[in-house]
C-alpha cells in the first residue's frame, strides 16, 4: 500500500479527496455521454449541445488560478464543502432546466465550483502527509481526475440510456450530495499556513518558469486535441457503424480500457517522463488515425477509440507531476495552472470541434485533432528539461 505508514485518518482523507476529484471530473464530462439525448430534447444540433461542456470549462479556465490565490487563507475544509455544494446545485439545475440556456447556466455554476475545488485538493493532500510523501499524495488524489475523465462519459451514457438523461443528472446530483455530507463529517481538517496569507506565490528563475510554462502549454495542446473529437464521440461511433443501443457499452469499454494508460504512466512517471509522453502521444495518433476515413468500423472502431483514450489518460499524470516538479511556484498554484490549461483545452476543443463538425464533418475534424497531437508531441519532446528522459533521485522522492 502506498500510504501504509500513515495514520488511518490521513488515509481516509486521501481517499476522500480522490473521491472528490473523481466526482468533479465526472460532473465536468457528464454532457459528453448524454450529448445526443440533450440535443434532441432541446431541438438543437449536436455541435451546439457541446456548449454545455464549453460553459463549464470557461469558468474553470478563468477562475482556477485567481481563486487559488484569493482563497488561500480560508479554512480548507469549509472551502471543500462549499465547492462540493456547488456541484450539487450545478447538476440539479441541469437536471431540471427547461431550456438549454439554463443548462449552460447550471454548467457555469459547476465551473466555478470546479475551479475552487481543484485549487484546494493538491494543497489539502500535501497537508495530510509528511513532506517526503507530498508528491505521491498529490499524484494519488489527482488520480481521481484521471479515472473520472475516462469513466464518467460511459457511466453517464449508460445511465442516460437506461433511465433518461435528466434522471442520470439527478443520480449524479444525489451522488454529489452524499459525497458532500461525507466530506463534511469525515474529512480531517487541516490548517492553513500563516505565510500563505502574506504574499502571492513566489515565481522563481526565468529558466524554471520557462520549464513550467512548457508543461502547461503541452497540457493545453493535448487537451485541445482530445476534446476536439472526444466531445462528439457518440456521433463519431454512430458514424462508424456502432448501433445506438450499443453506445453505452462501447463507451464503457473505451473508458474501462483507458485505465491501462494510468497503469502504464505509473511505471514511467517517476523514471522516464519523455518516454511516457511519447508513448501516450503515439497511442492517440494511432487510435485517431484508424478512426479517420472509415478505415475501420463497428467494434474495431470502438477499439481504436479505446487505444486513443489509453494514450490520453496516460498523459495526464506526466503533465501534473511535471508542473509540480518544475518548482516554479506553490504546488497548489501549479495544480491550478494545469487545471486552467486543461479547461482552456476543453473549452477550445469542444467549441471549435462543434463548429467544425457542424460545417465540415468528421472528415476535417479528425485530421485536425491528429495534427494538434503531433504539435503537442513536438513541443514536449523538444523540451527535455520539462519532460526529461530520466529523473534524479531527489525528484523521485518527491
Amino acid at each position: 500500500m502506498l500510504f501504509k505508514s500513515l495514520p488511518a485518518g490521513a488515509v481516509i482523507g486521501l481517499w476522500a479527496l480522490f473521491a472528490c476529484t473523481f466526482t468533479a471530473l465526472t460532473s465536468e464530462v457528464a454532457p459528453v455521454g448524454i450529448l445526443i439525448d440533450m440535443a434532441h430534447a432541446f431541438h438543437i444540433m449536436e455541435g451546439q449541445a457541446g456548449l454545455a461542456v464549453s460553459a463549464f470549462a470557461l469558468l474553470v479556465a478563468l477562475g482556477a488560478v485567481p481563486l487559488t490565490i484569493l482563497t488561500a487563507h480560508i479554512d480548507r475544509k469549509r472551502l471543500m464543502v462549499l465547492s462540493l455544494s456547488g456541484y450539487v446545485l450545478s447538476n440539479l439545475v441541469v437536471a431540471i432546466a427547461p431550456t438549454f440556456v439554463l443548462v449552460c447556466v447550471g454548467r457555469m455554476i459547476g465551473g466555478v465550483a470546479h475551479a475552487l475545488l481543484m485549487s484546494i485538493v493538491s494543497a489539502y493532500a500535501a497537508r495530510l502527509v509528511p513532506q517526503a510523501m507530498t508528491g505521491r499524495a498529490i499524484s494519488f488524489v489527482y488520480g481521481g481526475t484521471s479515472l473520472g475523465a475516462v469513466l464518467g462519459v460511459p457511466g453517464m451514457a449508460a445511465a442516460g440510456q437506461l433511465v433518461g438523461w435528466r434522471m442520470a443528472m439527478f443520480i449524479l446530483t444525489g451522488l454529489s450530495l452524499v459525497l458532500t455530507l461525507c466530506i463534511a463529517f469525515f474529512l480531517p481538517p487541516v490548517s492553513t499556513p500563516v505565510h500563505v496569507r502574506e504574499s502571492l506565490p513566489a515565481m522563481r528563475s526565468r529558466r524554471v518558469m520557462r520549464i513550467f510554462m512548457v508543461v502547461v502549454v503541452v497540457d493545453g495542446v493535448f487537451f485541445i486535441a482530445h476534446n476536439l473529437l472526444y466531445t462528439y464521440v457518440t456521433p463519431l461511433l454512430l458514424d462508424h457503424g456502432v448501433a445506438a443501443g450499443a453506445l453505452s457499452l462501447a463507451l464503457l469499454l473505451t473508458g474501462g480500457i483507458s485505465i491501462l494508460g494510468l497503469w502504464g504512466a505509473g511505471h514511467l512517471v517517476d523514471r522516464n517522463p519523455a518516454m511516457g509522453v511519447l508513448a501516450g502521444g503515439l497511442a492517440m495518433l494511432v487510435g485517431m488515425g484508424l478512426i479517420y476515413g472509415h478505415i475501420v468500423s463497428g467494434w474495431v472502431a470502438v477499439a481504436a477509440v479505446g487505444l486513443w483514450c489509453i494514450g490520453y489518460s496516460g498523459l495526464i499524470p506526466f503533465v501534473m507531476s511535471g508542473a509540480i516538479r518544475a518548482r516554479a511556484t506553490r504546488p497548489d498554484v501549479a495544480g491550478a495552472a494545469i487545471n486552467a490549461a486543461s479547461n482552456v483545452g476543453i473549452l477550445l476543443g469542444s467549441a471549435v470541434g462543434g463548429r467544425v463538425l457542424t460545417v465540415y464533418g468528421f472528415g476535417v475534424l479528425t485530421p485536425l485533432s491528429i495534427a494538434i497531437v503531433v504539435c503537442g508531441l513536438v513541443l514536449a519532446l523538444g523540451n527535455p528539461a520539462a519532460f526529461p528522459h530520466a529523473l534524479p533521485a531527489s525528484a523521485q522522492e518527491d
